[in-house]
């Protein structure tokens, strides 16, 4: 009989004890931090690797698949995810709207001018970058002309079916053109530029990165895209010509958040203040971008970018985005 009152008393502690470890296993370790990116994934790795490095902290990371916004905030909102790093300011704005973030001020941000800033404070910008015309000298002298630097050099007649871009759904360079125009110069006479484009063939294709490679190759003349892509084809291959748009341009801010169902908030935070690090800040300019931590950064390029965009209206660019480039596609 004590054999097996012993027996019974190590089985039961035991199961106990067991008990506290899958306990234990289902919840998130301190020291992990779930990320997801829209940046490329080789500057993602880079500052993730780094944080890794300085802090210990295990991080768990998953690039964020190209899909439409309201997907991207499907997606992100079901998720234990607790950074979401590298979206733009509309689709910050619309996941603030939905209330999927987490308010956080990082001390390295403190100095960024507040027409960059959320005013809730609900996303946090990390760079800014501007729309150029990327340019193949090559086909410039054949058809005879200038390499293109305002957007009416786009409605150029030798330019038909010589210009290439992202789709406008994607965001980015596209879209921004899209919204500076309409912004800056009104509905009706934005429509009327967009119908002159829509006579010139555009081609769009699913990424900036598949454009600029029509015009490395020569199949295209001129790409639509962001400045810190065009400017790095441009150093790589002295035969394109990377300027910003002189007539109608605008600030492209790359931002952060912490995500209000992720289970490591304290790490998400320590994250963030890292991404304003003067280490963090040295990878982001190695890799060609403007870290707003770094004060107002040039323009860089071939020129500077007179009739910028003073701010954004992020709430009628993310709510009316689909309604806005069908309207712009369809123009006459």
């Amino acid at each position: 009989m004590r054999k097996f009152c012993i027996a019974f008393f190590v089985l039961i502690t035991g199961l106990i004890f067991a008990g506290c470890n899958m306990q234990k296993q289902e919840q998130p370790p301190e020291g992990i931090v779930r990320i997801c990116s829209s940046m490329n994934r080789n500057i993602s790795e880079a500052l993730i690797n780094g944080f890794a490095n300085k802090t210990g902290i295990v991080v768990e990371f998953d690039p964020l698949v190209a899909t439409s916004l309201s997907q991207r905030l499907e997606l992100l909102g079901n998720s234990k995810v607790d950074v979401w790093l590298g979206g733009s300011a509309e689709e910050y704005y619309m996941a603030g709207e939905r209330e999927m973030l987490v308010p956080y001020l990082p001390g390295g941000a403190a100095g960024i001018p507040p027409q960059y800033m959320d005013r809730d404070g609900r996303w946090i910008p990390l760079t800014v970058d501007y729309i150029a015309l990327l340019s193949n000298r090559n086909n410039m002298r054949r058809l005879g002309i200038e390499e293109p630097v305002a957007w009416e050099d786009l409605l150029q007649p030798v330019l038909h079916n010589e210009i290439v871009m992202a789709d406008p759904t994607t965001g980015g360079a596209p879209y921004g053109m899209i919204t500076s125009l309409w912004q800056l110069r009104g509905r009706e006479e934005a429509l009327q530029f967009a119908g002159k484009l829509r006579t010139q063939q555009v081609l769009y294709l699913p990424t900036e990165a598949k454009a600029g490679y029509e015009v490395y190759l020569g199949r295209k003349a001129v790409a639509v895209m962001s400045l810190r892509h065009a400017l790095a084809l441009e150093k790589e291959h002295r035969f394109l010509y990377a300027a910003p748009v002189q007539n109608g341009n605008k600030n492209m801010i790359t931002a952060v958040a912490i995500l209000k169902k992720g289970e490591n908030q304290k790490a998400a935070a320590r994250f963030i203040d890292y991404l304003f690090s003067k280490e963090a800040v040295r990878i982001m300019q190695e890799h060609g971008m403007r870290p707003l931590a770094d004060g107002l950064p040039s323009v860089g390029g071939n020129a500077k970018v007179p009739g910028l965009l003073p701010n954004d209206d992020l709430g009628w660019m993310a709510g009316r985005k689909q309604e806005l480039i069908k309207e712009w596609l369809n123009a006459k």
